[in-house]
C-alpha cells in the first residue's frame, strides 16, 4: 500500500504529540492553511530540540515506524542545525529551534485541526516573519500570500518590531525592507 503525504503528516502529528515535543509546522503545509494552499512533496517542522537529545529523538521516531540515517541526521544537526527522515517516499525536514525569534513562535502557536488531529502552527505573523528570513522566491510568495490573507488583521507592531530585531542582529535592512514592501501590497 502506498503512503500518502496526509498519512505521512498522521503519523508524524501523533508522534510528536505523544511525545510532547514543542514544534511548528512550517514549509507548505503551514502555507497552505494560513495564506493559500499549494502543492508540497514534504512536511517541514521546526522544533525545539536540544541538541543532546537528538540520538534519543531519533531512536523513538525509528521506533514509530520512521526511516533514518543517524550518521547523517547528527553530522547535518552539527554543520546547520537541520536533519531530514523520512516515511514512505515522503521525507520530512526539521529544523531546530535556534533563535529567539524561532522560540518565541513556538511559545505562540495556534492549534489547528488537520486530517483530524491536532497540531501547532506558527501564527500568521510569525510564519510571515520565518519565511522572509531565508528570502526564497517561494518563501516570499507564501508570506505575500498570508498578508493578503490576513490583511487588517495582522499585529503590524509585533511584525515591525521583529522585523527590526533581526534586521539589527543580521546588520542587513532586508528584513526588515521585504516586510515593508510586503504590507505595502
Amino acid at each position: 500500500m502506498k503512503i500518502s503525504l496526509e498519512g505521512v503528516y498522521k503519523k508524524l502529528i501523533s508522534f510528536l504529540n505523544k511525545e510532547k515535543f514543542g514544534y511548528l509546522i512550517i514549509g507548505g503545509i503551514a502555507a497552505g492553511i494560513l495564506g493559500e494552499p499549494r502543492l508540497t512533496g514534504d512536511i517541514d517542522v521546526d522544533i525545539i530540540l536540544d541538541k543532546k537529545q537528538l540520538n534519543e529523538f531519533l531512536n523513538k521516531a525509528k521506533r514509530t515506524g520512521f526511516k533514518i540515517d543517524v550518521q547523517k541526521c547528527v553530522k547535518r544537526v552539527k554543520e546547520a542545525g537541520v536533519f531530514q527522515i523520512s516515511h514512505g517516499d515522503f521525507h520530512i525536514d526539521f529544523i531546530i529551534a535556534s533563535t529567539d525569534l524561532e522560540r518565541e513562535a513556538i511559545k505562540r502557536k495556534k492549534i489547528i485541526k488537520l486530517y483530524g488531529l491536532s497540531a501547532f502552527f506558527p501564527t500568521a505573523e510569525d510564519f510571515i516573519l520565518l519565511k522572509i528570513i531565508p528570502a526564497r522566491p517561494q518563501d516570499l510568495m507564501d508570506a505575500e500570500r498570508v498578508v493578503t490573507r490576513h490583511k487588517g488583521k495582522l499585529d503590524l507592531k509585533y511584525l515591525k518590531n521583529w522585523a527590526e530585531i533581526l534586521s539589527e542582529e543580521a546588520q542587513d535592512m532586508r528584513i526588515h525592507n521585504e516586510l515593508q514592501k510586503l504590507l505595502r501590497k
